[in-house]
């Protein structure tokens, strides 16, 4: 007698060739599916490290970026500087080119 009862129903316990089927194809999909999993990890640390690079390089970049403004930003101060001293003397000296 090769049929169970469990909780009221019969469950025949041979084991035929679809049943065989199934469980390759469940164990394959398993095998698969974890090889998969394996190499998007792999992919995302490979993505993770060249991302890591690339933030470097550009903090770098906004470092050399902010001296470069700071440059910048003395230079229009000095030639700010001097227009103000040009004004002023041209304004001492008087306007000759008025009527």
């Amino acid at each position: 007698m090769s049929d169970q009862k469990h909780f009221g129903m019969d469950i025949d316990m041979k084991m035929s060739l679809g049943n065989m089927i199934v469980i390759g194809t469940l164990l394959a999909s398993i095998i698969f599916g974890w090889a998969n999993f394996r190499s998007d990890i792999e992919a995302n640390r490979l993505a993770t490290a060249a991302n890591t690079t690339r933030i470097e390089r550009l903090e770098i970049q906004s470092g050399e970026m902010k001296d470069r403004l700071t440059r910048m930003e003395v230079t229009l101060q000095n030639v700010s500087m001097q227009i103000d001293r040009a004004v002023r003397l041209l304004e001492k000296s008087g306007n000759p080119t008025a009527p």
